[in-house]
């Protein structure tokens, strides 16, 4: 046999390569170095959205010291202070519908000491910053994979599992959004309380009895989603504690005294959610909680399985929603046929299903999106690991039904494209753009302002999105660039608006489809909260009034007073027009104009 060929059969595949990695001793390590390879991308993203209300609260801000918290409370938006909320809204930083008493308030002091270190040592410099939080990302990979090898049947399910996971693009977000980083502190402080636990439970190791719930803690403090802990320390009761059942339940009570501990010092230091349509607290909202369950979770377990994002429930109307959310049903029942063998005959299998299922719940509390599922995607990538198993491999739990077998591979192969091919190209991606995709940057409001207009009121009449351009003014004074006094964010510009001048201040606008259309622009007031007509919104140099309804009780005609003529020098006017800023020309008396809808990200 020549040389060469020798060479060549000797030489190792990248599958022998890969398969070696992935059971090897220092597994945990190639799947952490491999996640940040993927999601180095974030590293050029800067600072997007809530990023800079973050910055403004931890090293101050001329025009936000009015309403500015403590640099220790920079993920308490809204404290239902109604005086605080209407200075908010008379800047412009919030639209004119805000609700007075709207509360969406985090405690999170763990992640928050985080970003306060980011701002003090290299505050100019947030490529360090996010560099930062992809320490946490491959911290939270690497201890998932050793959670993996601990409860896997064997070592190369566990690092099959552990790759899945490294890859999953639903990871994009919180890795390129400063601001959600306490995503990864959470999951990184939970799966440590489960290995903590499992090592006191099954190896008699003291230390952890202490550890996990301390951990568990940590995990807490970091986000609320550290919840989710609970769900696999419950499985883990069910499926792999072998002591008596008195035993397993006392283990869990110093658990529990930490939850309940921390929700009393979350609700006794003034946290927590109320008149904010998007968020709902499952402690004072059981009812509209529960509801919210059946709704959000199979949109989030198809996120999670396959596609599209559970994000598309932002975007789509009733009936195509409807659709989507019979499909994502349809598409679990099938999923679960397919499990159910496996779920029969293996004991970790149905750890990793019961984990999932239950870390959904906290899930549910707001609309559905694949940021909130690092704790969900632990159980689902177990899950699928052993499915990809049973289906190409040689796995005793496989059935022999021939029908089984068809549909099995069918959706193996399905799985296999997804996660194996398509999430390792879009998780850099989603990294790199994790306020939505590169179009969603034209929402920002970008434009070159002179120093006049220090002394003016911006009214955009139809900004495309609430959350991009309510960020206009901090992000002008983090440019180092003139800031307006105040600016108005009039009607919502994904849709045609009409605007008709009545006399020489007023405009009377109406949106197509109304206000309050988007659930994004529902953030800042429940929809449940009723409108009337007549109602009055007084800032300063603008009442705002409701001439109209629509037939599910919305804004539909709005009045817009100014205390000035509409050509006054104090007003600055922009539009969203053609896909770009520009001025905006009030119409003359008795005449009207309409602006078409804004193109949006989601129709390219």
């Amino acid at each position: 046999m020549p040389a060469d060929e020798q060479l060549v059969r000797k030489a190792p595949t990248v599958a022998h390569v890969l398969r070696v990695a992935l059971t090897g001793r220092y597994s945990w390590l190639f799947v952490a170095l491999l996640a940040i390879a993927l999601t180095s991308t974030s590293l050029t993203v800067g600072l997007v959205v809530d990023d800079y209300f973050h910055r403004a609260v931890l090293l101050g801000s001329r025009i936000f010291t009015d309403f500015l918290n403590s640099p220790m409370d920079i993920f308490r938006f809204f404290d239902g202070d109604p005086e605080r909320t209407s200075r908010m809204v008379d800047l412009g930083f919030v639209p004119w519908w805000t609700c007075g008493g709207i509360k969406a308030s985090f405690w999170r002091p763990l992640t928050v000491f985080t970003h306060w270190l980011d701002y003090h040592l290299w505050p100019k410099h947030p490529v360090l910053m996010h560099l930062h939080s992809l320490a946490w990302f491959a911290a939270a990979v690497a201890l998932v994979t050793l959670l993996y090898r601990r409860f896997m049947p064997s070592v190369g399910l566990a690092g099959l599992a552990a790759l899945l996971y490294a890859i999953d693009d639903v990871h994009g977000m919180p890795v390129g959004f400063l601001a959600n980083r306490n995503a990864l502190l959470a999951t990184v402080f939970g799966v440590l309380a489960l290995i903590a636990h499992d090592r006191w439970r099954r190896e008699h190791w003291r230390a952890g009895a202490v550890l996990g719930p301390l951990l568990l803690a940590l995990s807490l403090v970091s986000k609320e989603a550290g919840i989710a802990t609970c769900a696999y320390l419950a499985a883990h009761v069910l499926f792999f504690d072998r002591a008596g059942l008195r035993s397993r339940c006392l283990a869990l009570v110093p658990y529990a005294c930490v939850v309940v501990a921390w929700r009393a010092v979350w609700e006794y230091l003034g946290y927590g959610l109320a008149n904010s349509g998007p968020y709902v607290d499952p402690g004072s909202e059981p009812l509209r909680y529960a509801l919210a369950v059946p709704m959000h979770a199979p949109l989030l377990l198809l996120g999670q399985w396959a596609f599209p994002p559970a994000e598309s429930y932002l975007v789509l109307g009733f009936d195509k929603l409807l659709v989507l959310w019979l499909g994502a049903v349809g598409f679990l029942l099938i999923l679960m046929i397919v499990l159910i063998p496996l779920l029969r005959r293996d004991r970790s299998a149905r750890f990793w299903g019961t984990g999932m299922i239950l870390s959904l719940l906290p899930a549910c509390a707001t609309f559905p999106a694949d940021r909130l599922l690092f704790f969900v995607g632990i159980g689902a990538m177990g899950l699928l690991a052993q499915l990809l198993d049973g289906v190409f491999g040689k796995a005793s739990w496989r059935p022999e039904s021939t029908a089984w077998r068809f549909i099995a591979k069918a959706l193996g192969l399905f799985f296999v494209f997804i996660h194996l091919i398509v999430a390792p190209i879009a998780l850099p991606i989603r990294a790199a753009f994790p306020a939505g995709p590169k179009s969603t940057e034209k929402y920002y409001v970008r434009v070159d302002l002179d120093p006049s207009v220090e002394g003016q009121d911006v009214v955009i009449v139809n900004p495309p999105s609430i959350l991009h351009a309510a960020y206009f003014l901090v992000e002008q004074e983090v440019a180092g660039k003139p800031v307006p006094r105040r600016m108005r964010l009039l009607a919502p510009g994904l849709q045609a608006v009409q605007i008709e001048r009545t006399d020489q201040r007023t405009l009377l606008i109406r949106p197509e489809k109304g206000f309050l259309s988007w659930v994004f622009e529902r953030l800042f007031r429940d929809e449940q909260l009723p409108w009337s007509v007549g109602e009055r919104i007084e800032l300063t140099g603008v009442t705002i009034e409701v001439m109209e309804l629509t037939a599910d009780g919305r804004p539909a005609v709005v009045a817009f007073r100014f205390d000035a003529p509409l050509e006054d020098p104090s007003l600055r006017w922009l539009q969203f027009k053609d896909e770009v800023w520009q001025p905006f020309t009030p119409p003359a008396i008795g005449q009207r104009v309409v602006l078409p809808a804004g193109k949006p990200f989601w129709s390219w």
